[in-house]
């Protein structure tokens, strides 16, 4: 049975993107390849004593108290983990995979994600540039956010590639691309990555997410932003960090 570290499984509010406000089981996956300036999870990102990590995982839906589970978690017991946070009624419950890097997991999601999926959608948040993995496991997932990362924003170095050949191999997934934008953001950016959306599909929801605090970028900036990518794509929105306004985890 193949294994995954995981930093925490709770549930929660989604915060962001198009689907904000839905209850979700977050599963953060521990493990990210890009070093992002405005990175909101470096918990997840991984140490030298990973292996000796224990996953923080809520006990019930109605409490937010949680449990220590010995690291690496077993696809068994990340399903049993999950199914006693769901909220019992009439929706389908959903569970977001998120990190970190969910897709540096693929061998270890190719296990899970059938016997999930009996149970759960499937809603992956993902950076964007693992195209081969994310071909893996097209098939195997409901809804794909993920990220087109903004060299200016970042301070990385640029994806366009890599992010054109993510779209391509989402396969039938429902996907939502989402722009995290700082006060550093050029304008130039943010249109090299509607058009490469739009080259897609035009009718991709495109978020156009502004960091909080000191990097925060001026509203009237967000709106100029706006503004130009609606003029190649259908449905482009700003939208904050729900979460974070919040409170919640």
């Amino acid at each position: 049975m193949k294994k995954a570290f995981i930093k925490e499984i709770f549930a929660s509010v989604q915060g962001e993107g198009p689907w904000a406000g839905q209850r979700h089981i977050f599963v953060r996956f521990i493990g990210c390849d890009l070093r992002c300036g405005y990175c909101d999870t470096p918990q997840a990102l991984p140490t030298e004593d990973a292996a000796s990590r224990t996953c923080d995982a809520q006990i019930s839906p109605s409490s937010w108290e949680r449990e220590q589970v010995a690291n690496p978690v077993t696809s068994g017991d990340l399903s049993a983990l999950c199914e006693r946070l769901r909220v019992r009624g009439p929706a389908r419950p959903i569970a977001s995979l998120t990190g970190g890097e969910p897709l540096l997991h693929v061998a270890f999601l190719k296990e899970w994600l059938p016997r999930a999926r009996r149970a759960f959608d499937i809603y992956l948040e993902t950076n964007g540039i693992h195209h081969a993995a994310m071909g893996e496991i097209a098939s195997l997932v409901d809804t794909v956010s993920m990220d087109i990362k903004l060299p200016s924003a970042t301070g990385q170095p640029e994806r366009w590639d890599d992010h054109r050949r993510f779209l391509d191999a989402a396969g039938d997934a429902a996907v939502a691309v989402k722009t995290v934008i700082t006060r550093d953001t050029t304008g130039d950016d943010l249109m090299i990555a509607a058009r490469l959306t739009a080259a897609h599909d035009g009718a991709v929801p495109f978020i156009i997410q502004p960091v909080s605090g000191d990097l925060a970028p001026a509203a009237d900036v967000l709106l100029r932003m706006q503004n130009a990518a609606l003029s190649v794509l259908e449905d482009v929105r700003v939208i904050p960090q729900l979460h974070t306004v919040l409170g919640l985890p």
